[in-house]
């Protein structure tokens, strides 16, 4: 199984881990334990959003399928029923039925970085490199882009092995279901900063 995770995200996600246990423990020396649920709180919600929102979203591939990792939800494309991928806002796979799934932990580039993407593309093709087909966020180096080669290239392998293909199933071709540990996170974290900023 490969897995991607936006670089940024994991930079987001371990400043709010750290900060949330600094405030936790600055507000536990500076108050003392009887009365720091202020700082507790607000430490214990920053640490468990910032694992829900940005260190525990991906996308993972394995030999037979796509599963997009987001905050309170999972959804699973099998490559039997994967019929594209799109990077307008973000990765998002397209079943043969027109389900779609957006990647959280894959975004698209932001408008700066289009920018020079674009710039870079004007310059490659006066050089004579072949340009970038396809919008910016299919640019390798791009969280989107960078997630959607990874799809590419086991679903090609996927794809050779199954020349035929194998039979599509009844149901749905993006299957989701919660993901029970993201959504305690995603909750705890709101009802521990509640805790902390409210009594």
């Amino acid at each position: 199984m490969q897995t991607y995770r936006a670089r940024s995200s994991q930079i987001w996600g371990w400043t709010a881990v750290g900060t949330g246990a600094v405030i936790a423990v600055w507000h536990v020396i500076a108050a003392g334990l009887g009365n720091a649920q202020g700082g507790l709180g607000v430490g214990a919600g920053m640490i468990a959003l910032g694992l829900a929102a940005f260190l525990r979203p991906h996308v993972a591939v394995t030999e037979d399928r796509v599963e997009i990792h987001n905050i309170t939800q999972v959804a699973t494309v099998p490559f039997s029923r994967l019929e594209g991928l799109d990077t307008r806002w973000s990765l998002e796979v397209r079943g043969d039925d027109g389900r779609k799934a957006g990647a959280f932990a894959a975004p698209a580039p932001g408008a700066a970085q289009s920018r020079r993407i674009e710039k870079q593309v004007a310059r490659e093709s006066e050089s004579g490199v072949p340009p970038l087909t396809g919008r910016a966020g299919d640019a390798t180096g791009t969280p989107s882009g960078d997630a959607s080669a990874m799809i590419r290239t086991r679903w090609d392998a996927w794809r050779a092995a199954h020349p035929s293909g194998d039979p599509a199933d009844d149901g749905p071709s993006v299957v989701r279901r919660i993901d029970p540990v993201g959504l305690g996170l995603a909750v705890g974290g709101l009802a521990a900063a509640a805790w902390g900023l409210l009594l």
